[in-house]
């Protein structure tokens, strides 16, 4: 089985209270694939300039499981940049600049069979190219597409008719209300699924996480965190745990997609333990399953005696 990552492969400049990064391999494909990479091989489609570092390639090359046929460098072309400072305790962010670069340009072809990829993540990017690579794909088993608050606020039927396509959508609780009109977590989500998403999922941040899945409702806490450095990439970083511990399972049955909700939500805890994507990088398996262990005793409610 093989997840199918699109979206950005960037350099990002970060500063939080916990310190600054600058020119770090950063972007939505990167975090997802990184994360799905943890449960099952990987194909990622993006595209850099002939400017992006060759010790960041290196990086992604020295990974196990992660396929970079589809990782297209422009010849001339920049690869694209966003800034961002985190302040009152990781709770508010100040976007300092995005350069599209590379990303502005159409997408190159899938590398030949990628587009019988069964598990597909479409990261953060114009809806109509979202939609494009729904549609080219053959054999669609479990897809999801993400957004982000730009593209909700300029073509917010687009992302409406793009997320209707796909088996999952992924979204904040600010950018689900701002989708739907509606004010709560539950009643946006159900919004969504009544807009044509099969299923939903409701990133609340520090505060977990909620999936909506045909007639099951499921909430995670988030992972206590004694201390967070970064949160940038954690909702794709929970986007490629999620999409990995389904590429694995035999079915997309409720049990199943719990399981990888679980999944998601340790994934992207262990994501904000680093800049951008650096934590994932060393990330293995078994700490995962070792927290999911934890995780579950955590969130376990006893019998009444």
């Amino acid at each position: 089985m093989t997840v199918l990552v699109a979206g950005w492969v960037a350099l990002d400049e970060i500063e939080t209270p916990a310190g600054r990064a600058a020119e770090s391999l950063g972007g939505s494909a990167t975090c997802a694939a990184l994360a799905a990479a943890r449960f099952t091989d990987v194909r990622l489609f993006a595209v850099v300039g002939d400017d992006f570092p060759r010790r960041e390639r290196a990086r992604l090359e020295a990974q196990p499981g992660i396929d970079l046929a589809g990782l297209t460098t422009v010849p001339g072309g920049r690869t694209s940049r966003w800034g961002a400072r985190y302040r009152d305790g990781m709770n508010a962010r100040d976007t300092l600049y995005t350069e599209v670069g590379v990303n502005a340009g159409p997408r190159p072809p899938l590398p030949a069979g990628w587009e019988a990829s069964e598990t597909v993540f479409a990261a953060a990017a114009d809806p109509a190219a979202q939609r494009a690579l729904l549609r080219s794909l053959t054999a669609p088993r479990a897809t999801m597409v993400d957004t982000i608050e730009g593209y909700v606020h300029r073509a917010r039927e687009a992302v409406l008719e793009t997320m209707a396509e796909a088996a999952f959508v992924s979204v904040n609780d600010a950018e689900a209300r701002q989708l739907t009109g509606e004010h709560g977590v539950a009643r946006a989500g159900r919004a969504l699924l009544a807009k044509g998403a099969r299923a939903a999922i409701v990133k609340l941040g520090e505060y977990g996480a909620v999936c909506l899945h045909g007639g099951d409702y499921f909430a995670v806490p988030a992972w206590p965190l004694a201390e967070v450095v970064d949160p940038t990439g954690a909702g794709d970083a929970f986007a490629g745990g999620f999409l990995g511990s389904l590429d694995r399972a035999p079915d997309l049955s409720a049990a199943a997609v719990r399981r990888a909700v679980v999944h998601g939500s340790v994934t992207a805890s262990f994501a904000v333990e680093g800049f951008g994507p650096s934590r994932l990088l060393t990330l293995e398996r078994g700490e995962i399953e070792e927290r999911c262990r934890r995780f579950r005793d955590i969130a376990r409610i006893p019998e009444e005696d």
